[in-house]
């Protein structure tokens, strides 16, 4: 593993064990604060264990009909009057009660696990949840369908754990059945996780495969996806002369921004068809076609690339011009 793709993963997985971690907290004692969100018709819910709000924290939006008996309306207008309402989901419901003053909402929460999801859960080998666990797949909203669906393609079994973070980043049915009428399976869970956060489609394989680049790895597709490469940016790149490039290659091109503005900039002082390492090189150390002018103006000579990067990983400053 390369360390673009190292770097994606730690931060994919970083992410996804904070949630995890912050959801996994005591249940016993949940407080909420409630309010309209930002984006018209959804509902910011914030939901914590204990009296400290940032222990176990979590929050994200919510549209009114994702939690039963909340009237969006009434939370709007000005007053106090109490508040009532519950987030039901396959692994459990929390049920929360409160005063609303002035469009917040504040209060206590319970929640109470499904015994038949567990069993379910226990039943299929994915392991009985704790009680904490079984609010982590509440909020997350793990459903029967996904296990099923895992199975049913021939996936590795997850463990709750697993299960969580899957259901964290949003894979379901729809995503796991496209993959395979795709003819494209990933070989674990990891990686099914990543193809789901960073949002890689069947749809956005074919695109690359048609640009030139079929049975890619799950890892070469992820940082693919991951820097924002797509069809246009290949296309582009091949006009520059940039044809039939590695998929590392093209992260690393993608990653630092090198398009064809930059290199025909180098072509226009004389550096033409630069090879994609020394491109990466001279982005990377912030070598622009002014540093390289500047450098010549002080008289040095065999200005070449790679001297050029030598001279600025050096930190060499060109002087500047003396005012008369």
């Amino acid at each position: 593993m390369n360390r673009t793709l190292a770097m994606l993963a730690a931060l994919l997985m970083a992410a996804i064990s904070v949630s995890s971690a912050c959801m996994a907290n005591s249940t016993t004692d949940l407080r909420f604060e409630l309010k309209p969100s930002t984006r018209a018709g959804e509902i910011q819910l914030a939901l914590w264990s204990g009296s400290d709000r940032h222990h176990g924290l979590m929050g994200s939006s919510f549209t009114s009909n994702e939690l039963s008996g909340i009237d969006l309306t009434a939370l709007r207008q000005s007053g106090e009057r109490p508040v009532r309402f519950a987030y039901v989901r396959e692994p459990g419901r929390v049920d929360c009660t409160g005063t609303a003053v002035n469009a917040v909402a504040t209060g206590r929460c319970t929640f109470t696990e499904n015994a038949a999801f567990s069993e379910f859960l226990a039943s299929r080998g994915v392991g009985r949840p704790t009680g904490e666990q079984a609010y982590e797949l509440t909020m997350t909203g793990a459903t029967r369908d996904l296990v099923e669906s895992l199975a049913q393609y021939r996936y590795p079994r997850p463990n709750v754990e697993k299960l969580a973070e899957l259901s964290a980043v949003g894979v379901d049915r729809r995503l796991i059945a496209g993959l395979a009428g795709h003819s494209y399976t990933p070989a674990t869970l990891d990686d099914l996780t990543q193809f789901a956060a960073l949002d890689v489609t069947p749809e956005y394989i074919d695109a690359i495969a048609r640009a030139g680049y079929p049975g890619l790895s799950a890892d070469d597709i992820t940082q693919l996806k991951a820097v924002g490469v797509d069809p246009a940016f290949i296309a582009a790149l091949a006009s520059a002369g940039y044809s039939k490039l590695s998929a590392d290659e093209l992260v690393q091109m993608a990653a630092l921004d090198i398009d064809p503005a930059f290199i025909s900039e180098f072509a226009r002082i004389g550096y033409a068809h630069l090879p994609v390492d020394t491109l990466v090189q001279l982005k990377a150390l912030d070598v622009t076609p002014e540093y390289v002018q500047a450098v010549a103006a002080q008289g040095f000579g065999d200005l070449t690339p790679e001297r050029l990067v030598q001279m600025k990983a050096l930190g060499f400053t060109p002087r500047a011009p003396r005012r008369h």
